[in-house]
C-alpha cells in the first residue's frame, strides 16, 4: 500500500510539473505547449506542431502586427488566444491607463455636446486637462471597467462552484472547476477585449450628431469581444453560458456606474 501511495504522488508531481512547463497554448485547440518553435542557433527556426491537433501551435508569431490587429478586430478566436497566452504582454497598466483616458475624454465630450458641462476653452483639446470634468470622468471610467472585471470574474467563479451547473450528472465531478490561474486569465481577457472603446474616439472626430447610435453599436461590439475572449479562456463552457455571464456583468456594471455618475455629476 505504501509503494502504491508513493507512485501516485510521484505521478501527480510529474503531471503538475508538466503543467507548469506549459506556458503557451495552441491557438487551434487550446492545448498547453512548452515552446512555440525550436531554434537551431543558426538563424533557422522550425515551428512546432501541437500534439493534439497536429497543426502549427501558433502561426501568428510569424505574422505582422497589423495582420494580427485586423484579425483581433474581426474577433478571431485564434488571434485572441495568441495575444492572451502566447504574446507575453507585460505592460497591462499602460494599456489600462490609455483605455481610461480615451474613455474619460469621450464621456466628457459627449457631456459637452449635451450641455451637461461647460468647457474652459472649447477650441483646443489640450484645455481639457484643466477641467475637473475630465478627472471625474476618468474616475467614472475606472469604476466602470473595474466593476465589469470583478462582476464577470465573480459570476464565473460562483457558477463554477455550483454543483447543478458545473458537475457531471453521472459522476458528480465538477468538470468546470476554475483555479485562480484561470480567473487571472478571465480578468486579462476582459481587460484586453475592451479595446472597442478606442473606436468611440471616431464618434468625437466625426461629430456628436449621431453619437448615441454609434456608441450603442460600439457597446454591442465590446460585448461580442468580451464573449469571444471568454470563450477562449473557458473552452469547456457553452456559448450561452458565456453570453449570459457577459450580459449580466455589463448590466451590473452599468448599474454601479450610473450610481457613481449621479454622485459625481448629479444626473
Amino acid at each position: 500500500m505504501k509503494k502504491r501511495t508513493v507512485a501516485v504522488s510521484g505521478n501527480e508531481k510529474n503531471s503538475s510539473e508538466k503543467k507548469e512547463l506549459c506556458h503557451f497554448r495552441c491557438i487551434n485547440c487550446g492545448r498547453g505547449a512548452s515552446d512555440l518553435f525550436k531554434d537551431y542557433n543558426n538563424g533557422i527556426i522550425k515551428m512546432k506542431h501541437c500534439e493534439k491537433c497536429r497543426d502549427i501551435i501558433d502561426k501568428y508569431i510569424e505574422y505582422d502586427p497589423v495582420v494580427i490587429s485586423l484579425d483581433i478586430l474581426l474577433l478571431n478566436r485564434k488571434a485572441l488566444r495568441h495575444v492572451l497566452f502566447n504574446s507575453q504582454i507585460k505592460g497591462y497598466w499602460k494599456y489600462v491607463i490609455l483605455l481610461l483616458v480615451c474613455d474619460s475624454f469621450v464621456k466628457m465630450t459627449l457631456q459637452r455636446a449635451k450641455g451637461e458641462i461647460t468647457p474652459v476653452n472649447p477650441t483646443y483639446i489640450i484645455y481639457s486637462a484643466m477641467e475637473w470634468g475630465l478627472y471625474k470622468n476618468f474616475l467614472l471610467a475606472a469604476v466602470e471597467l473595474t466593476s465589469l472585471i470583478l462582476f464577470i470574474s465573480f459570476l464565473v467563479l460562483m457558477l463554477s462552484m455550483m454543483p447543478t451547473v458545473s458537475s457531471d450528472r453521472r459522476t458528480g465531478v465538477n468538470k468546470h472547476k476554475q483555479s485562480w490561474r484561470d480567473m487571472t486569465d478571465v480578468m486579462r481577457a476582459v481587460i484586453l477585449s475592451n479595446f472597442g472603446k478606442f473606436l468611440v474616439i471616431l464618434a468625437v472626430l466625426w461629430g456628436t450628431q449621431n453619437s448615441d447610435i454609434y456608441i450603442h453599436l460600439i457597446k454591442t461590439y465590446i460585448c461580442a469581444a468580451n464573449v469571444q475572449a471568454l470563450r477562449v479562456c473557458l473552452p469547456s463552457r457553452s456559448i450561452w453560458f458565456v453570453m449570459a455571464v457577459t450580459l449580466a456583468g455589463h448590466f451590473l456594471s452599468m448599474s454601479v456606474t450610473h450610481s457613481i455618475q449621479v454622485i459625481l455629476f448629479g444626473s
